[in-house]
């Protein structure tokens, strides 16, 4: 009786990650490459590397460019399954939120800075001048209190800004729902949507507002915030509206519409943002 194991051909070996018998390259269950000694040259190494950081490169700059100028089309593409050549949403949101965290700067449209909450409506009217006050004892306190807020305020307010996401998923939903899209298809809609606004928001802030907080020495105009807000309303409504008609296939008056009352619900939400980054960062310098 021959108790000696059974060998396996010299052709199989086992995939390392699944333990499934392998006589290719590629192992048919999981996909994974067999390792091989030329894996392990380092000329083989820098390749592969400088292959993946190109193909990662090709596929942002390829849902980039669709997602700015083809609106919706690249929600579209992927509920249809053409996937392969596009970066997926969240992947692509997370690195435009990165791109928008590493270079928009302490003053951007998500955050207010110190002196907004102390003398601008609709900002002052929430009762934040008095909780201002009664935390800045003298002028040299609010001051400084002032310089450490809009330090923590350019950063909070980046952080938490994936929170738009679901909140407009589910406005898309409610808004859309005689087209019977998946729950999952509004998130896909609505990341991309987001995506595109911090891009937008990113290229703004860099082209037109830094350029003019630099000629007027930094200091906050109300005008100008209440223009570039509207101006920014206006070109985002219009990308929405093309956006919604193309992945919903909604009418155009219905998509004016929608374009409208998202644009207000964007407003609302993004005060309702601010204000509770205020109160935030707030509490977190009483507490420190």
């Amino acid at each position: 009786m021959n108790n000696h194991p059974k060998t396996l051909p010299v052709t199989e070996t086992v995939c390392a990650s699944c333990g499934n018998l392998v006589n290719n390259k590629f192992c048919a269950v999981c996909g994974e490459k067999q390792v091989e000694k030329h894996d392990f040259a380092l000329k083989h190494y820098l390749e592969e590397s400088l292959e993946g950081f190109t193909h990662f490169d090709n596929k942002f700059f390829r849902s980039a460019k669709l997602l700015i100028t083809r609106p919706g089309l690249l929600s579209t593409y992927y509920s249809e399954g053409r996937r392969v050549n596009y970066i997926k949403p969240f992947q692509f949101f997370l690195i435009c939120n990165l791109l928008f965290f590493l270079l928009a700067g302490k003053l951007n449209t998500f955050s207010r800075p110190f002196s907004t909450y102390y003398s601008f409506a609709p900002y002052n009217t929430f009762g934040t001048r008095p909780l201002i006050n009664s935390m800045a004892h003298d002028e040299n306190s609010l001051i400084n209190m002032a310089t450490t807020f809009n330090e923590r305020m350019g950063t909070e307010s980046k952080i938490y800004i994936v929170i738009f996401i679901p909140v407009f998923a589910a406005v898309c939903a409610l808004l859309f729902i005689k087209k019977k899209k998946y729950f999952t298809e509004n998130l896909i809609f609505s990341t991309h949507f987001f995506s595109f606004l911090l891009l937008f928001y990113l290229l703004f802030t860099l082209l037109v507002g830094k350029p003019f907080y630099w000629i007027i020495h930094g200091n906050f105009s109300a005008m100008f915030d209440t223009v570039a807000s509207i101006l920014s309303l206006l070109i985002l409504g219009v990308y929405f509206g093309i956006a919604a008609r193309r992945f919903y296939g909604v009418s155009n008056w219905y998509t004016a519409f929608c374009s409208v009352l998202v644009m207000v619900i964007f407003t609302i939400t993004l005060i309702a943002y601010r204000m509770a980054l205020f109160y935030m960062v707030i509490y977190t310098m009483h507490t420190t």
